[in-house]
């Protein structure tokens, strides 16, 4: 299963005209998305103090989404359309903070390429080259579902925007020979909803501190295809323009790096991500000394195999952070993971996955607890996923 580009290597039209155009049906309104549910149970280190101590050992947990999509196609060939993402439960992830909508946009395609404008994923979220050996529930490297009660999880695809989803603009070219390029631009990347100061307003919104604005992203694929094989190669990067600054230390604008190849022969893929970090304050709420940032990396290589309605995939991954105080005690965060996954196609869009994984993090330094230091965790997950 070649992984697809979410633009379409055919795209229509000649683009803007000056004179007047029209839709001789108006937009057409489509309704899909997917449901997906998954049973864990996670035996791990959960003495006093552990950080599996009072943490359940199994549970249900499921994601789903309402996809609204309508569009137009315009007499001079100007595709025109809107997607709202409607969430089957609250999203109260630190990207959805509670949202009922996931991303919601407009888009203008023709021969110029596809902009879109709203609320969605900048273009290194967007266009990411990922690893395989994963199902849609469960891999070593970002997943929907991770057991192990760790400080963090190893995701490899996204970047330097407060809320992944705020609004923005993004602009995704045409494929010349294999290759798609894919710039995007974000005013204030905490702002995501009408809450937020993004619906309609009187005066622009408000800076917050610690919050980044005029945030830039771009990211390019190159897809290779012969007789039996193909190559698909990624990479790019996502950059703060400027970080509101506290009343306390000054923070570093961030900037992330992302790479990953592609490789299938027959019914093999193997491929490998990597996303790099460099001055990341993902442990802003967790250090104990007051550091916000630290520079890291994510490593994730896996591999697949299908054989009839079967896919079987294996993937490993390694999250290391390293943390600069100002006295010069540094400290350092490493999470490994591999997972052993089996995905069966029951029908054309309702699959059933399982997989086993083990997950062990070290740490050192005074930012971290000595509780966090060799903690590991085994996981075994069943579950299924419906598209529509």
């Amino acid at each position: 299963m070649k992984k697809q580009l979410l633009a379409s290597s055919a795209l229509i039209g000649a683009g803007l005209l000056a004179s007047p155009a029209f839709a001789a049906d108006g937009v057409k309104l489509g309704v899909g998305g997917f449901f997906s549910e998954a049973y864990m149970v996670v035996f791990d280190d959960d003495s006093e103090g552990e950080p599996g101590n009072e943490r359940n050992t199994d549970g249900f947990f499921n994601s789903a989404e309402i996809h609204f999509h309508g569009s137009a196609v315009l007499d001079n060939g100007l595709e025109v359309g809107a997607r709202v993402e409607l969430e089957g439960e609250d999203d109260v992830s630190p990207e959805g903070d509670g949202d009922q909508i996931d991303e919601a946009w407009i888009y203008f395609s023709g021969g110029f390429g596809e902009l879109r404008i709203g609320s969605l994923d900048d273009a290194l979220g967007t266009m990411c080259v990922f690893a395989p050996g994963g199902t849609t529930n469960f891999s070593a490297y970002s997943p929907n579902q991770w057991g192990a009660n760790t400080l963090t999880s190893n995701s490899i695809c996204f970047g330097v925007d407060d809320r992944a989803d705020s609004q923005k603009l993004l602009y995704l070219s045409p494929i010349f020979s294999g290759f798609q390029l894919a710039l995007s631009y974000v005013p204030s990347s905490d702002k995501e909803r009408h809450g937020d100061g993004v619906g309609a307003h009187l005066g622009m919104p408000t800076n917050v501190d610690d919050t980044s604005r005029h945030n830039v992203s771009a990211y390019g694929v190159y897809n290779y295809e012969a007789e039996n094989w193909w190559l698909q190669i990624g990479a790019g990067g996502s950059w703060e323009g400027n970080v509101e600054q506290t009343a306390g230390p000054d923070r570093e604008e961030s900037d992330f790096y992302q790479t990953g190849v592609l490789v299938g022969i027959g019914d093999f893929q193997v491929g490998a991500s990597f996303n790099y970090f460099n001055d990341d304050d993902l442990f802003a709420a967790t250090l104990e000394n007051g550091d916000v940032v630290a520079d890291r990396w994510v490593l994730g290589v896996g591999a697949s195999y299908t054989m009839d309605a079967w896919i079987f995939g294996i993937g490993y991954s390694i999250n290391e952070a390293d943390i600069e105080n100002e006295g010069g005690d540094d400290s350092d965060f490493t999470l490994q993971r591999v997972v052993a996954t089996a995905n069966y196609t029951l029908s054309p869009g309702i699959d059933l996955d399982g997989a086993i994984g083990y997950t062990w993090q070290d740490v050192s330094g005074p930012d971290f607890s000595e509780s966090d230091d060799n903690y590991d965790a085994v996981e075994i997950g069943i579950g299924t996923a419906i598209t529509f």
